[in-house]
């Protein structure tokens, strides 16, 4: 955010709370200052400028984009990040794990990547006799390596007629066009995954579009607890619920842990700010209030997972709510946690999180400090 724009949202946040510049800019400071080293971008868009909306300790918990990677490392080893980067191994592990997931068709990679049992495609070739007769339509396709839904296709049918696959929107592609235009030198191979249908209690809402929960598990010292869910909600020709800061022009609502029930639905006016919303634009169905069918399996299926992955313990779980019950998509490493603040209104930096990160740091250190002595132990043996 440049300086111009800068001014222009401090004279906006003026006109809304009568909190001068001089005052903003000081708070700005200060924060940035505290843990969470929040920006003028991010007091902006939270609302932090409003004193009737947020106190000093409500101020302090919410978490900027600096010190979004000092959470995440904080909590998580980075040598488990290989099972939040590369999807073909996290699948491979949920299959051996027993966790359900959305079926894999099938893997096109050049280099023979595979999972047990899902064939694997390694030439345009067979790829092709694939798409024309083995494929089972819809199929949603995405790139092994991939994040914020880049690289991303949803398949609607083939057309034998033109030879060609159809798009979700309609549009088409010859399919030696499509196969030649997929990443494969950095992707770590193509999937191809069946469309999973919406839970009827969300299709009645959103329509035949697939949406899905991001659910972010804590491991404590009393074991994994649920922190904050957020639904995805899908608007529009999107066939990704990203959300995006609202430039998607998908909704994001807040889910509340202990009942599954959504109690907070946002959008992105045209002038930028997020606003509540009430029904689906597409639908004209209310979004709340509701409950999320199968909470008490989608609980059950993120703290199962969690206690699976001992070297992540701020894991940030993709989670479809489809009608064959809930399916786990992908753990993130490093998850974005502005997502849960916009969602809630609320900062991540809870006096729970706080107290379990402290925890964690103590872990750490007593790790440490075990590791050293050992160290210096069998030195202390060869030397004798």
């Amino acid at each position: 955010m440049n300086v111009a724009a800068i001014f222009a949202r401090a004279r906006q946040a003026k006109s809304q709370s009568g909190k001068g510049l001089l005052a903003q800019a000081m708070e700005i400071v200060r924060l940035h200052r505290s843990r969470g080293k929040i920006g003028p971008s991010e007091y902006f868009d939270y609302g932090l400028f409003d004193d009737q909306r947020y106190d000093v300790s409500a101020k302090e918990e919410f978490i900027g984009w600096n010190s979004e990677s000092f959470i995440n490392n904080t909590f998580n080893k980075v040598e488990w990040g290989g099972l939040s980067l590369d999807k073909i191994v996290f699948y491979t592990f949920m299959e051996g794990a027993g966790i359900p997931y959305p079926r894999i068709q099938a893997i096109f990679d050049m280099n023979g990547r595979f999972i047990k049992g899902i064939p694997t495609f390694s030439s345009q070739e067979t790829l092709t006799t694939y798409l024309k007769s083995q494929a089972v339509y819809p199929i949603f396709v995405k790139p092994s390596h991939g994040n914020f839904g880049r690289g991303a296709h949803y398949l609607s049918s083939y057309c034998p007629q033109d030879d060609s696959v159809v798009f979700a929107n309609g549009t088409q592609s010859s399919i030696s066009e499509f196969i030649e235009g997929l990443e494969t030198k950095l992707s770590g191979g193509q999937i191809f995954q069946d469309v999973f249908k919406p839970h009827p209690d969300l299709a009645i809402r959103c329509g035949s579009r697939s949406s899905t929960l991001r659910v972010v598990v804590i491991m404590t010292k009393y074991g994994p607890q649920l922190c904050r869910a957020v639904w995805k909600i899908p608007t529009g020709s999107n066939i990704i619920d990203n959300f995006q800061h609202g430039r998607t022009g998908n909704l994001l609502a807040s889910v509340d842990v202990t009942t599954g029930d959504v109690y907070r639905v946002i959008g992105q006016a045209t002038d930028g700010e997020f606003t509540q919303i009430s029904t689906h634009p597409d639908t004209g169905a209310e979004l709340r209030p509701l409950r999320i069918p199968d909470w008490e399996k989608v609980e059950d299926l993120c703290l199962t997972a969690a206690r699976l992955l001992p070297g992540l313990r701020l894991l940030h779980f993709d989670v479809a709510i489809s009608d064959k019950g809930p399916l786990l998509l992908e753990v993130n490493f490093r998850g974005n946690l502005d997502l849960l603040q916009h969602a809630s209104g609320k900062g991540f930096l809870s006096p729970e999180v706080s107290a379990a990160l402290e925890d964690h740091e103590a872990f750490r250190q007593e790790i440490a400090s075990i590791v050293q002595r050992t160290m210096r132990e069998q030195q202390g043996s060869s030397g004798a």
